[in-house]
């Protein structure tokens, strides 16, 4: 009789040990091996020891915890990492290990229970996990592609994530042929074979936004607004603007105010008017749509439009956060149509400071539409409108733009002027080409306006000892500093910085240093990466990054829900003066802006990942081809390579030389280990050659042009060596 305790100490006692050996020192003859298999077998089963694949050993199992978070599968489904709360002894979240034969069941993101083990061996002491329980299914449907493999109807998720798990179809929707993109529903996650109804047709997968569509599909986008918000909208919000809206309002309809957008733009949320009072004296008048007039709390309307948070910019076309019939309608600030708006009129002085504003309800008639592009030619090449009044009033704006920069620099504002790819597409969707989107001198100057208007708004407000719904930035990290300042010192740029005393205006001095030595845009990538996120909350602590004390987002209701709660304070406490209602607003705040920062972070994943999908498109024609582009990134696993169109692709660490190349500590760049003065670091120029790129997931691969021929060699003999064992079977 073979006892598991013995055997169990023995394997404790000799770590990677394998059957052979393990029959050897427990004395048993070889044709009670099988006696001892099932043993072994049943002791693994009951995680007390574990089977290691890479030596054919065993090693004896401890249990150390058991953890709660979500699952994420990772390298095609072959393993996931379960998440927890808790930190790691490096300040971030702790994350589990676990093999696909230990699922249990679990997909990707659902909650699980996991039992964590590590091995009794001095030589290994790497945890993982197991899945124990599923708390909560979060995969109840995938987006995949249905197909026909020898007659059957198979569906193919569009996830690699997925490519080692089975489907089984039961039901498919009337609507779906093969070859189209759908939506699949589990309906039993127990058997090997998952079991699936297709319960949706989303497109053709020839569509050229096929995996657009189905991306947004994934990710939940709103593109109908529910019942009861048409249902209101159409009982409560008006046509146009009646007489008793003009109550308390300050008539702004004969001035000259105008809307400045980009060319594409269909809805207008903000206004200007300049005054040049006298030499030393400016007004602004900074007008914005009305929205929290119309969008009133506790609403059908205001609950989506808090539900959505923010308007989403895909590609060519826009997930609105307000329905369009206020959006395009009666809160856009269209020409020559009278609109109700929240004025802030502020004087400025010559050195750029505030010197009065105040704050009103008002009623507005903007006299023209005018576009980016064609106030760049008034401004940059004197190009005049038939207007002499409008020639003067844009005159005299930019000239305060310039003013308010000035004083906004000498505050410590950092201005990246960030270029970013701008994707033109055909009337199908097709991509037709990539360029880098420039920013104008118009532009800026509406950023101008807009930033000051906000800070006044913000000030305002917080003076008045109310309630406020802040936008805040807050000073970078340590270690994002450190990080930055090492990465300066391996491209040999020298700054001197006071780590103890960071401000604005020390940063701004760091950038003007960098400058001087050496002036491109992956500095400013850089340096951006430094920076915290700025978030919503009704705390202030100030925008670091605008080098502003009190900051707020005012001035874009229509397509961002935070700034709607700035007016609706102006409106309930400072308009209406309704301060009873002043505790329980202030009570639900927190809660709220936790909700639109989440929403705008979502929001910007799904344009990049959108993105994404289309910079894969444009180089799915590229493959084979040369490009120049610069290190921008260095992880473990490879090298990011950004090209002039700001497009960027990856160089995975196992093409590079010989595959023996590695990251340093602080992933500023990639050495060879057998000749570290071999090494590609962050900023450096090189050439790479494109070799793939999937559009269903927006991942862009090449190799270093000098290791071109080489990875075509491996590429071949690797398919040979798959075919050849294929043929074996």
């Amino acid at each position: 009789m073979i006892n598991e305790t013995v055997v169990i100490n023995t394997i404790k006692e000799n770590p990677h040990i394998n059957t052979n050996t393990l029959l050897r020192k427990l004395n048993i003859s070889p044709r009670h091996s099988k006696i001892l298999t099932n043993m072994l077998i049943n002791l693994s089963s009951r995680d007390l020891i574990a089977f290691d694949k890479r030596d054919s050993s065993y090693v004896a199992l401890r249990k150390i915890n058991t953890i709660q978070g979500p699952i994420h599968f990772a390298s095609e489904g072959k393993c996931a990492f379960v998440d927890v709360e808790e930190l790691s002894k490096n300040g971030t979240k702790s994350s589990y290990f676990v093999s696909s034969n230990n699922f249990n069941t679990a997909l990707n993101n659902d909650i699980v229970e996991a039992d964590v083990f590590e091995p009794i061996s001095p030589d290994n002491n790497r945890t993982f996990a197991k899945v124990k329980k599923i708390i909560e299914r979060r995969c109840k449907t995938l987006i995949g592609v249905l197909d026909n493999v020898n007659g059957f109807v198979t569906f193919k998720p569009i996830e690699p994530i997925y490519k080692n798990t089975s489907f089984r179809i039961k039901n498919i929707a009337s609507e779906a042929r093969v070859l189209d993109v759908v939506v699949a529903e589990i309906i039993n996650y127990e058997n090997r074979n998952k079991e699936i109804n297709i319960i949706k047709r989303i497109t053709d997968v020839n569509d050229p936004m096929a995996y657009v569509k189905s991306l947004e599909e994934a990710r939940n986008v709103p593109r109908e607004f529910p019942a009861e918000v048409n249902e209101y909208i159409q009982k409560f919000i008006p046509e146009n603007i009646k007489n008793e809206d003009l109550s308390m309002r300050t008539d702004l309809r004969n001035d000259l105010v105008v809307t400045i957008d980009g060319s594409s733009t269909k809805d207008f949320d903000d206004a200007i008017s300049v005054v040049k009072i006298d030499e030393n004296t400016y007004e602004l008048g900074v007008h914005i749509a009305d929205v929290a007039y119309y969008v009133k709390e506790n609403t059908p309307l205001d609950d989506e439009a808090l539900k959505r948070g923010t308007s989403i910019y895909l590609l060519n076309e826009v997930v609105p956060m307000l329905p369009f019939k206020l959006s395009n309608g009666i809160c856009s600030l269209n020409p020559n149509e009278e609109r109700l708006t929240i004025s802030c009129i502020t004087k400025i002085n010559k050195l750029g400071q505030s010197i009065e504003t105040k704050i009103v309800p008002s009623v507005i008639k903007s006299k023209y539409r005018l576009t980016y592009e064609r106030v760049n030619e008034f401004i940059n090449e004197s190009k005049d409108f038939e207007d002499k009044e409008l020639n003067k009033m844009l005159k005299n704006a930019y000239e305060l733009s310039q003013i308010i920069r000035e004083f906004k620099n000498k505050q410590g504002y950092i201005d990246f002027e960030i270029q970013e790819p701008h994707i033109e597409l055909d009337s199908d969707g097709r991509v037709l080409d990539i360029s880098v989107e420039k920013t104008g001198e118009s532009e800026k100057m509406i950023e101008d306006f807009m930033v000051r208007a906000n800070e006044e708004v913000a000030k305002f407000i917080t003076n008045s000892k109310l309630p406020m719904m802040y936008r805040i930035h807050e000073v970078p990290s340590e270690e994002k500093i450190e990080y930055f300042l090492e990465v300066l010192k391996s491209l040999k740029i020298n700054v001197s910085l006071n780590r103890k005393h960071i401000t604005p205006l020390t940063f701004q001095k760091i950038i003007n240093q960098i400058n001087s030595q050496r002036n491109d845009e992956f500095l400013k990538m850089l340096f951006l990466r430094t920076m915290q996120k700025a978030v919503y909350s009704p705390d202030n602590i100030g925008h670091f990054g605008l080098a502003s004390e009190c900051y707020c987002h005012f001035t874009s209701p229509i397509r961002r829900y935070p700034d709607v709660i700035v007016h609706r304070v102006l409106w309930d406490f400072v308009f209406k003066k309704q301060l009873n209602k002043v505790d329980e607003f202030a009570a639900n705040l927190q809660k709220i802006a936790a909700m639109n920062s989440a929403s705008e972070e979502n929001a910007v994943q799904l344009e990049r990942d959108v993105n994404d999908l289309k910079f894969a498109e444009y180089f799915k024609s590229k493959i084979n081809s040369e490009f120049e582009g610069q290190v921008f990134g260095i992880t473990k696993f490879g090298m990011f390579i950004q090209f002039d169109n700001k497009t960027d692709a990856m160089v995975h660490i196992s093409n590079i030389g010989d595959g023996d190349f590695e990251a340093n500590e602080q992933m500023t760049k990639l050495y060879s280990k057998n000749d570290p003065k071999k090494a590609y670091k962050l900023g450096q120029t090189v050439r790479v050659v494109i070799t793939n790129a999937d559009e269903t997931t927006g991942k862009i691969d090449c190799v270093l042009a000098q290791d071109y021929k080489t990875y075509l060699r491996n590429k071949v003999s690797k398919n040979f060596n798959q075919q050849k064992g294929f043929n074996k079977r």
